[in-house]
């Protein structure tokens, strides 16, 4: 038996928010025990985190926690935005283990966390699965499901979603960034009954349970389907055998004037084939396009590139955006619902109001394919899910995590 209730609350008394959200939240849960937490907190209360941790221990037992400071929080229905809000997120799950891990690393530029109690360090890019499983006290069997915040001041976290998918690479991966702190060691990271300031935390489930991936780019393919013919490291320099720059101005010059409008007012992306082989559309991972090379006809792209990737330019707006969600919670799991008990929401800060015009947008669209079905997460400085069988870092994107559980009963 899998079931998941989730609450959130808007004000400045951390204190009445806390105890109108967990109230809310364990009357869903009718007296079942708790088996997971995920809390997340508005930048506003962050001073008050401890009283967080202390007040959850005290409800829930043992139940591991998990959970950030946020730029905006998501639960109950409502997505608050940059404003005094709290989401609480209970789980009960019947034969589920979970693991609650915390990393840390070496960053240029940060304060090294050093040897601060016995927090592992993020293994080297040489070490071998081992080391991970050691690392984050996760064995490989039963595949396990993860759930993970990072602080992107504190750690790399294109090396540790890599390093995970290495590790564990039939596991669902799911998460973000955290989005409270301006910088090294401000960041709030609640795991298992602590709280950390710096490295990336988790929750690893096995067991009888099941995590359905949804990520949602929200992009729109325009143009031809082009091959990469030179490049160096992020550096773009040949379309098709010609200069990249020049390939990209035809593309636009035989769009739409609206595909036009949007690459010139909003942005334009480039959207990496994941899987050559596929009927159709496929999938596409979609990537900034970070500027022009000085002096040169190349143009810099957010992604290591290599000779033969095929790729097509991308553009987004609140439609396509929209659009792009719906087909993506429509195709997430098999038939309406489909045993879903509960759902975690990873949302870029650029999306929401900023995007939508609008507040709930994400939330609202999640429970029309999903009636009643709870929804926590937040709002985030980076977003972490699978494309095309990776894991990768996304941005301007919502990762969601679907959960079911393993034997319908």
């Amino acid at each position: 038996m899998m079931r998941w209730a989730s609450a959130s609350a808007l004000g400045p008394d951390l204190p009445a928010l806390l105890e109108k959200a967990l109230g809310e939240a364990l009357g869903g849960l009718a007296g079942l025990r708790v088996d997971a937490v995920f809390v997340f907190v508005g930048e506003a209360h962050l001073r008050e985190a401890e009283t967080v941790r202390r007040r959850l221990r005290a409800a829930v037992g043992a139940a591991p926690i998990l959970g950030c400071g946020a730029g905006g929080v998501v639960g109950g229905g409502r997505e608050y935005e940059h404003a005094q809000g709290l989401s609480v997120t209970l789980a009960h799950m019947q034969d589920v283990a979970v693991t609650a891990f915390h990393v840390k690393d070496v960053v240029p530029g940060a304060p090294d966390p050093g040897a601060a109690g016995t927090t592992p360090r993020l293994p080297n890019p040489d070490a071998p699965p081992a080391a991970w499983h050691a690392a984050l006290g996760v064995p490989p069997i039963p595949s396990p499901t993860f759930v993970v915040i990072a602080d992107p001041y504190t750690i790399r976290p294109e090396a540790f979603v890599s390093g995970l998918d290495f590790a564990w690479p039939v596991s669902v991966k799911v998460g973000g960034l955290a989005s409270a702190g301006r910088g090294p060691g401000d960041q709030v990271l609640f795991v298992g009954d602590s709280i950390v300031r710096y490295g990336a935390v988790g929750l690893a489930f096995s067991g009888d349970v099941e995590v359905a991936p949804a990520v949602a780019q929200g992009c729109r393919a325009i143009g031809p389907v082009l091959k990469v013919t030179a490049c160096e490291g992020n550096l773009l320099r040949e379309l098709d055998g010609e200069p990249a720059i020049e390939v990209v101005r035809r593309a636009l010059e035989g769009a739409s004037e609206q595909d036009r409008e949007l690459a010139r007012t909003s942005a334009l992306f480039l959207g990496f084939e994941t899987d050559p082989f596929a009927v159709g559309e496929g999938s596409w991972l979609v990537r900034n396009l970070l500027g022009r090379e000085r002096d040169g006809t190349g143009i810099y792209v957010g992604e290591p590139l290599r000779p033969g990737r095929r790729v097509r330019l991308h553009v987004r707006d609140r439609v396509t955006s929209a659009e792009d969600l719906d087909r993506t919670l429509a195709s997430a799991l098999d038939g309406p619902g489909a045993g879903c008990a509960g759902a975690l929401l990873f949302s870029c800060l650029g999306r929401g109001m900023h995007l939508y015009g609008v507040p709930d947008h994400d939330t609202r669209a999640f429970h029309v394919r999903f009636r009643g079905v709870p929804l926590g997460g937040f709002f985030c400085s980076g977003e972490i899910g699978p494309v095309g069988g990776s894991t990768h870092l996304h941005g301007f994107t919502s990762s969601f995590g679907l959960f079911r559980a393993r034997t319908r009963r």
